[in-house]
């Protein structure tokens, strides 16, 4: 009779271990990429959007933030998605200019004026077809309305116009419509990432660097180059996005809870972007940083002209096709 019970006991003891194994196994660790510093806006966004993921779960999913390219670079990270690794990135929509060509042009320069006329876009049913292929390139776009900040050059020496950019070594992403859009404005596009920028500019391997301005001071670039331009060349709205296989592993439910928060925490970093573009622009004067208005008619006129042509892969009267969309 004892020996029975002992078994009991142990039999109960091992379901109930199975039962904490299985409920372990159950939570998903997803983890969140981007090239962002720590306490820049996306980073902030990020985190408080793990906070409300895990609470809408109950534990069921989790987001683990890794800023400062820890995972690797844009492209890297946009590989390991689309081979089902459990990971979101925040990407640039100029990065699909090889699986779907078309969705590039939501980088262009000067496209907008504002970033309520851009958003406009993505209500669109030209974005709702895009959107199916990038299903059909192995991606699914979690939230795609991200606002990440208008975009400025910081550089060695004022940068003001074409004429004053011409030579200059620019810090894009590895992206062709980066590269095209600091040639259409008259600089020498110089391709890498995000982290290796303050060394480069340190070594003098390039002469600056465009991003917002929370961005550029996060990234204490001021320390090194000391001229603000304000360009405002790109209003840039970023998709985050994650592979389609892994997205296809996640039950309904989840599905719907990283889109419905991650559309919370787009709002809420819009408005840190807002407030912090200001906060980094008095910081960065504080830090003895140049700041010096800027003529944008000359850059718009070269934008136009050159961008649409440097791409055929484009769609025919795209260029225009996308402008009416969001300035119509």
């Amino acid at each position: 009779m004892r020996f029975k019970k002992l078994t009991l006991i142990a039999t109960s003891l091992s379901i109930a271990g199975l039962g904490s194994l299985n409920l372990a196994q159950a939570a998903t660790e997803i983890r969140v990429a981007y090239g962002n510093q720590p306490g820049e806006p996306v980073d902030v966004a990020v985190k408080e959007w793990a906070e409300n993921v895990e609470q809408d779960s109950d534990g069921e999913l989790t987001l683990s933030a890794f800023p400062a390219s820890q995972l690797g670079s844009e492209t890297d990270v946009m590989e390991q998605a689309r081979f089902g690794s459990p990971i979101i990135t925040i990407t640039a929509y100029s990065n699909f200019m090889s699986s779907v060509p078309d969705l590039s042009v939501l980088d262009a320069p000067y496209l907008a004026d504002s970033f309520d006329d851009k958003l406009k876009v993505f209500d669109s049913e030209w974005f709702a077809e895009q959107s199916q292929k990038v299903e059909e390139a192995g991606y699914h776009i979690v939230i795609p309305n991200t606002v990440y900040g208008t975009r400025h050059l910081l550089s060695r020496e004022p940068a003001t116009t074409p004429e004053e950019l011409d030579g200059v070594k620019i810090r894009v992403q590895n992206s062709p419509m980066y590269v095209e859009a600091m040639r259409s404005m008259g600089a020498t596009p110089t391709p890498m990432s995000l982290g290796d920028v303050y060394p480069a500019l340190a070594q003098g391997m390039v002469d600056g660097v465009e991003n917002p301005t929370p961005v550029l001071f996060g990234g204490k670039f001021h320390e090194v180059v000391k001229h603000l331009n304000l360009t405002g060349h790109m209003n840039t709205v970023a998709p985050f996005v994650t592979g389609k296989a892994f997205w296809n592993q996640l039950s309904e439910e989840n599905r719907q809870i990283l889109t419905e928060t991650g559309q919370d925490m787009a709002t809420h970093l819009r408005e840190l972007v807002e407030k912090e573009s200001d906060v980094a622009l008095q910081e960065l004067k504080d830090a003895g940083v140049e700041v010096h208005e800027v003529d944008t008619q000359p850059f718009r006129e070269r934008a136009a002209e050159q961008v649409p042509a440097a791409f055929p892969q484009w769609s025919d009267g795209l260029y225009e096709q996308v402008r009416q969309i969001i300035n119509g």
